[in-house]
């Protein structure tokens, strides 16, 4: 079975292309605009494949919730995002653990 033909199989064509399609609108600006801050382009990614784990009630995408928790908290310190910072790692982490 050549590689990654598990994913077109547990998900639909559209659910597909509805990944690609935001995962272009991530990166597209990303590389207009940024092209400094790579790990919130790979965070933004992480999110977003959680996302869609967690919409077919997949536990894999708790575990990726809670790396991109942990790694969205760590870039909102870095930006000083303090609120945001607490939001992910004070209720959205614990909330993902639980739910695990």
């Amino acid at each position: 079975m050549p590689p990654f033909r598990w994913i077109t199989s547990y998900f639909t064509k559209t659910k597909i292309l509805l990944w690609m399609v935001s995962a272009l609108l991530i990166t597209a600006p990303f590389l207009i605009f940024d092209r400094t801050h790579w790990l919130t382009l790979t965070d933004y990614l992480t999110g977003v494949t959680a996302i869609m784990f967690n919409a077919k009630g997949n536990l894999f995408g708790q575990f990726l919730m809670i790396v991109f928790s942990l790694r969205y908290g760590y870039i909102s310190y870095t930006f000083s995002y303090y609120g945001e910072m607490i939001t992910y790692l004070g209720m959205r982490m614990p909330m993902v653990l639980v739910s695990i």
